[in-house]
């Protein structure tokens, strides 16, 4: 793997001093969806990102399978000494993470995930919408998932011709784990929710909650994008959490 290739956000600002907060994206988003979170300089580092393949600034192809994008994740973490690290994965980027403790053994402090449960099933209309283009794509997530009106948001997806958006989403619905392989976790994991976010099924929050030990926690008058709706409540909320 050519690490050349690969964008990593704020890895050169790392003090293993500090605690370090590992962001991972949502389909087709990039290291850009955090930029608006805040963070305590004198304790914490700046959110780190990887850019997945073929995504933001990385170079490569995107692909239907959240374990060739854990896989991705770990073997270039493994130059890094993050001690104590926190993995936030948002909705994709939450599938992410749990591979990566799961079927990786990777040892992290805590999870959180971030409009993000298992499963993650993606309706036939969104695929069909992203076998056009990550326009059509993005333009039904972003109507049905962000409640307040925000300029500009659909930027943050991909703009390319191929079909990242649609790799992604067959990520979600191709992923499958099992009632032990859920159970295994074995770290504090905390839920973060929009109590408007339509694309997280609440049916299936009750069934993964009785699988794993967390805490739910709702932010009030946000969608699926906190990090853009409601930016300050989310960082507050994450540092009581971490």
């Amino acid at each position: 793997m050519n690490s050349s290739r690969i964008y990593f956000h704020n890895f050169d600002l790392i003090d293993p001093k500090k605690k370090s907060i590992l962001f991972i994206p949502g389909a087709g988003m990039d290291h850009r969806f955090i930029r608006a979170l805040n963070f305590p300089e004198s304790e914490y580092n700046p959110p780190l990102v990887i850019d997945l393949p073929g995504h933001g600034g990385s170079h490569g192809t995107s692909c239907n399978n959240i374990q060739f994008y854990s896989k991705f994740l770990i073997e270039l973490l493994k130059s890094y000494n993050l001690n104590n690290l926190v993995l936030c994965g948002h909705s994709m980027g939450g599938l992410i993470a749990m591979d990566m403790l799961i079927h990786h053994s990777y040892q992290a402090k805590s999870l959180i995930l971030l409009n993000s449960i298992y499963p993650i099933k993606v309706s036939k209309f969104l695929i069909e919408k992203a076998k056009i283009s990550n326009g059509e794509a993005s333009s039904f997530i972003i109507k049905y998932g962000l409640y307040k009106r925000l300029i500009g948001i659909k930027n943050i997806f991909p703009q390319k011709e191929a079909l990242i958006m649609l790799d992604d989403l067959e990520a979600c619905n191709n992923y499958q784990l099992s009632s032990s392989e859920l159970k295994s976790l074995d770290l504090p994991v905390s839920i973060i929710l929009g109590s408007k976010d339509k694309l997280v099924d609440l049916k299936e929050l009750e069934n993964f909650v009785n699988h794993v030990s967390s805490k739910t926690y709702t932010i009030d008058e946000s969608g699926h994008f906190p990090f853009f709706e409601c930016p300050g409540e989310l960082s507050r909320l994450m540092l009581s959490l971490v």
